[in-house]
């Protein structure tokens, strides 16, 4: 397969066209009433030089074009302490906010490239893919241990390499293999039986996304695991019935849905085929008349909106010809494919609910500070960082935090734990479970 993932050198043009002007240090809204808020983990954290998009990370990557810089261990590190939440690109309005991550990240695909990258912690994700083909080095046999308690209910999941199904629960690894975030797959498959569904499962020939890879800048790496993957859902659908693929990861549904279509071959794969986030598909079901929620959670809760469902999603309209306005400008975005309003009516709709906002949310949400691969290099400013989002939970009188994301979930519920806080975080499969 031929892939469209861009050097440092190639986003050049793209680089030169921020004019430092700060707007990305702050999330704003215009309102009314206006607010704004701090908007970078790494910038509040560290401080803004060195680690902002435009007034740190552009400037590094000028620096690396014209050979000014050279690696370092400070200038690595300045390179990877980054959630690529895309906070930073929300705010911008200039030429190059649609490629702000991928700049990024391409600095870390030539860190790679060099020999130099990724940081010497996060290296044992890489190896982990090549040995264990997912980040947890867990054994394979270990990917279906979620699934005991269906069996020993007599109501075992489906593997749909042997028994055909038009659903496919893609589950990922840390569902798999995170045991704090086990209740996300088996939340999941319990909806699914209750709904009737019928779906199944990859089991142990399920393996990585890939996501995590091309966060780290490991182009190759990310390449053959999606390649593969790409390869088994063509089979899916050609041979054993696959219409839609479901995943409750925020992280696989961006990879999968966004990541992969950087192929050649993405329609000749995956064409026909629904990629769709858990909770979209629910809302579907509960909005078709197919879920009744008959059970009552007295709960005041808060939502906090994941990077990969919501910012990362966005789409942007470039004039890429110039016919329009000028060669490469920035006309405008589409958040159509974020789920913002999804998850508030699902809560909205579940009996005793009773939900608060906090102040950053949606597009302007806060990172919880366990993506792009800093929960793993640097796991205590991760736990740290989400302390301040839990807080902010915390402000609001909620009693819970829900989210769509293992990573989230997982990191804040680390994060509550540091501040010793009663607050938990739940997924919102884990709350839809309870209430059918």
């Amino acid at each position: 397969m031929n892939w469209d993932i861009p050097t440092l050198e190639e986003l050049e043009e793209s680089v030169w066209r921020c004019t430092a002007c700060g707007n990305c240090k702050t999330a704003y809204d215009f309102g009314p009433p206006a607010t704004f808020g701090e908007i970078c983990p790494a910038g509040v954290e560290f401080g803004y030089d060195g680690n902002m998009a435009s007034k740190g990370k552009i400037a590094f990557a000028r620096g690396l074009l014209n050979g000014d810089l050279e690696w370092t261990e400070a200038f690595l590190n300045d390179i990877y302490r980054c959630t690529i939440c895309t906070g930073c690109q929300n705010q911008c309005e200039l030429d190059h906010k649609p490629v702000i991550p991928e700049i990024m990240e391409a600095m870390r695909r030539k860190a790679v490239e060099d020999g130099v990258g990724p940081m010497p912690t996060q290296k044992v994700i890489a190896q982990s893919l090549k040995s264990y083909n997912n980040p947890y080095q867990g054994p394979r046999r270990v990917r279906t241990d979620w699934t005991r308690p269906f069996k020993k209910a007599k109501k075992p999941i489906k593997n749909i390499m042997k028994k055909d199904a038009p659903i496919l629960f893609y589950v990922g690894c840390t569902g798999a293999f995170n045991l704090p975030v086990r209740n996300f797959p088996v939340a999941t498959a319990s909806i699914f039986q209750k709904l009737g569904l019928d779906f199944g499962i990859l089991g142990e020939n399920e393996i990585c996304c890939g996501s995590t890879a091309m966060r780290l800048g490991d182009t190759e790496e990310f390449k053959r695991v999606a390649e593969t993957n790409m390869k088994t859902f063509k089979d899916l659908r050609e041979n054993h019935g696959v219409e839609t693929i479901v995943t409750s990861c925020a992280g696989c549904f961006r990879a999968i849905k966004k990541d992969y279509s950087l192929s050649d071959e993405y329609e000749d794969h995956l064409g026909g085929i629904r990629v769709i986030h858990t909770t979209e598909f629910l809302f579907k079901q509960f909005r078709d008349g197919n879920m009744a929620f008959t059970k009552e959670l007295p709960w005041k809760v808060t939502y906090h909106d994941p990077c990969h469902t919501g910012r990362h999603m966005i789409d942007y309209e470039v004039d890429q010809d110039g016919s329009r306005q000028w060669k490469g400008s920035y006309l405008g975005k589409s958040e159509a494919e974020c789920l913002y309003d999804i998850p508030r009516e699902i809560l909205g709709a579940i009996p005793g609910i009773e939900f608060t906002e906090m102040e950053r949310i949606r597009a302007n949400s806060y990172c919880c500070g366990g993506g792009g691969g800093v929960m793993t290099g640097y796991g205590d400013w991760a736990v740290k960082n989400a302390g301040l989002r839990v807080q902010e939970a915390l402000d609001t009188g909620a009693e819970q935090m829900v989210s769509i994301c293992p990573f989230c979930h997982y990191n804040l519920n680390e994060g509550s734990k540091r501040l010793k806080s009663d607050l938990k975080v739940y997924d919102l499969v884990e709350l839809i479970d309870m209430v059918l």
